[in-house]
């Protein structure tokens, strides 16, 4: 395999894998996606490894948990090493960049680490909580120019489908519900994806580029009595779309229907570039899969919450095998079980009855998250701190992470 691919990484904030047509969603809402699911390899059951974008994002560019990495709150900075995508790429030749309009993902919190470019656009406005893709689309233009020869690693992230929804006028057909308000939101940046992807067809970049969509997390609109998402660990806040496209190292029009983890997709690119894998990743490459007519479902840890008692906060852990899903709160001790087969949306807790699974899954759990001296790497042992001035602190409660 080329060790030349470029890859191109999107991750559209807080978007539904159910709200996108090539995930069976009745309005169309995403016609540019479609096309390149259809072009690559779409994966219907990806679990994130949190319900908001700090933990999961770290999870996602390292192929760790949560208590691995140590990003768990609003404070945490993430620590140098060598799991991050970006650093392992540098040492491979590759010119890493990334745009992104998160304020979690800014700087000061350590996502810069080894990015030859990195370019927040809220910087650039300050108090704008939603910088959209159109203003970022002249950026990702112009690093796709510096680039035709060399390869080059871009990360994107995008906040348009992130609360709260306001999408453009020519967009906004839907209604005027939330859940509409999100599917105009979706429908703008699959637009503006389009034009991404055309971009690099015109540039002759398309069969050199490695190109992946999905998201940091899911988004609720009412499931279980909340709205949007970090306020538990849920389906359908834990549940991504994946989408791989590329003409020259993968097959076409492939669905993959095995149960895998966000945490995979950092050892899916190595594994694309013929980069052996490290041993610190904790997730697994997607390839094998393509290969098999099926293959037992992946399990997948999520984590949301520091779990201090003495502040009484709570720490919730999901663990879901595919069939089962347990939930536990490791400062109350308390646990919720589903059996997801005959009770996908998670609506009868069936803990009291099935203790024993209950101690079987926490066990896995367990082992998952042994003591720091057992484990081949821990960062949370020397935590680092972000200071939250009151700008990031304005745009956090804007987009309703703080009150």
């Amino acid at each position: 395999m080329s060790h030349l691919s470029n890859i191109f990484l999107i991750v559209i904030d807080s978007l539904r894998f159910d709200h996108l047509g090539c995930y069976g969603y009745h309005r169309e809402t995403s016609p540019s996606i479609d096309k390149i699911a259809c072009e690559g390899i779409t994966f219907d059951k990806v679990m994130s490894q949190s319900s908001w974008t700090k933990p999961s994002v770290s999870s996602l560019l390292t192929s760790t948990y949560p208590e691995i990495h140590g990003v768990k709150s609003i404070e945490d900075r993430l620590s140098t090493h060598e799991t991050f995508l970006p650093t392992i790429l540098k040492k491979f030749g590759y010119v890493t960049g990334c745009i992104q309009t998160n304020p979690f993902l800014n700087a000061e919190s350590g996502f810069n680490q080894d990015f030859d470019f990195y370019l927040e656009l809220f910087d650039k406005a300050p108090g704008m909580y939603k910088p959209r893709i159109n203003e970022a689309i002249n950026a990702v233009f112009d690093w796709v120019d510096q680039f035709t020869t060399n390869p080059f690693f871009l990360y994107l992230h995008v906040l348009d489908t992130h609360n709260p929804y306001a999408p453009p006028k020519e967009f906004n057909r839907f209604g005027d519900t939330e859940r509409d308000l999100f599917d105009g939101e979706v429908q703008f940046v699959d637009y503006y994806i389009g034009h991404i992807r055309s971009y690099l067809a015109l540039k002759g970049l398309q069969e050199k580029t490695i190109f992946i969509i999905t998201s940091d997390h899911g988004e609720e609109f009412g499931e279980h009595g909340h709205s949007y998402h970090a306020k538990h660990l849920y389906e359908e806040v834990l549940r991504v779309p994946l989408i791989i496209s590329s003409p020259a190292l993968i097959p076409s029009g492939l669905s993959i229907p095995t149960q895998v983890r966000s945490l995979d997709i950092v050892p899916t690119i190595l594994d694309l570039l013929g980069i052996p894998p490290l041993a610190k990743h904790q997730g697994e490459s997607l390839i094998p899969l393509l290969n098999l007519a099926s293959a037992p479902e992946r399990p997948a840890l999520s984590q949301m919450g520091e779990g201090n008692p003495a502040e009484k906060k709570s720490e919730l852990i999901s663990f879901n095998t595919g069939d089962y899903k347990l939930i536990w709160d490791k400062h109350t001790d308390t646990k919720e079980l589903y059996h997801l087969v005959t009770d996908p949306h998670e609506k009868n807790n069936i803990a009291y009855e099935e203790k024993e699974k209950c101690r079987d899954l926490q066990n896995h759990v367990k082992k998952i998250l042994q003591n720091p001296d057992e484990t081949p790497f821990h960062y949370k042992s020397a935590p680092k701190k972000v200071s939250l001035d009151e700008d990031l602190l304005k745009r956090l409660r804007g987009l309703g992470y703080i009150e």
